[in-house]
């Protein structure tokens, strides 16, 4: 009952599109025409400390509207449907299989706050719900950072460097092979100071995921 007075006074909208969805699109978040034309590929990339990684989208058009309603706009219901492409694009590859554990690229505690949730948190989660992993919230930031957008690539890495930290479960991060997820991926300095902190804990191998990435990753 509360869910359909919900869908009432706030319809379903596409979450690439924003347009209204009918009964069957409402079920995967998503409508005919966007599943048919915004479907996720597999975009590679590589960085510092982490293994390897990879990305469903570019990071443009609607892809970068709908990651901003995400993260911004209080669309915590994305997370789900971004995790089912995930799994759609990645759920039979070794970033996934091999994958003990999942966790998520932290959040200050300014934007948590500003947020009201943890948007990559919720994302990794969701993933962690579809794939049959465990989710462990194991990483932490220690101090709050400048916003990354517009810094060059050694300022962003100077900017994060120090600032993550692994706070609790370490001991169950000891020599497994863990998947960091987080929204884009521009530059990688955020993932590899995730990953080196990870393996400073004794993590073996770390894998990254994103929802998307950006065209030039510098």
């Amino acid at each position: 009952m509360l869910d359909r007075l919900l869908d009432l006074l706030f319809p379903p909208k596409c979450v690439f599109c924003h347009s209204l969805l009918d009964e069957d699109d409402s079920k995967r978040g998503i409508c005919s025409s966007c599943y048919e034309k915004v479907m996720p590929s597999v975009h590679l990339f590589e960085g510092e400390f982490f293994d390897r990684g990879a990305a469903a989208y570019i990071y443009s058009g609607n892809i970068r509207e709908s990651l901003h309603r995400f993260k911004f706009g209080g669309r915590k219901e994305y997370a789900s449907v971004y995790a089912d492409l995930l799994i759609k694009s990645f759920g039979d590859s070794p970033l996934i299989t091999e994958a003990d554990v999942i966790v998520s690229v932290p959040t200050n505690r300014f934007n948590l706050r500003k947020r009201g949730y943890d948007h990559t948190g919720l994302l990794a989660h969701r993933l962690a719900e579809k794939s049959g992993k465990d989710y462990l919230n194991v990483l932490s930031k220690t101090r709050r950072t400048r916003p990354m957008f517009g810094l060059k690539p050694n300022e962003r890495k100077a900017n994060i460097l120090g600032s993550i930290e692994v706070r609790s479960h370490a001991e169950q991060i000891g020599g497994k092979t863990v998947l960091l997820t987080d929204d884009i991926f521009t530059t990688g300095a955020t993932a590899s100071e995730c990953a080196r902190v990870l393996k400073q804990a004794g993590a073996e191998k770390v894998f990254v995921i994103t929802v998307a990435k950006t065209e030039k990753s510098y």
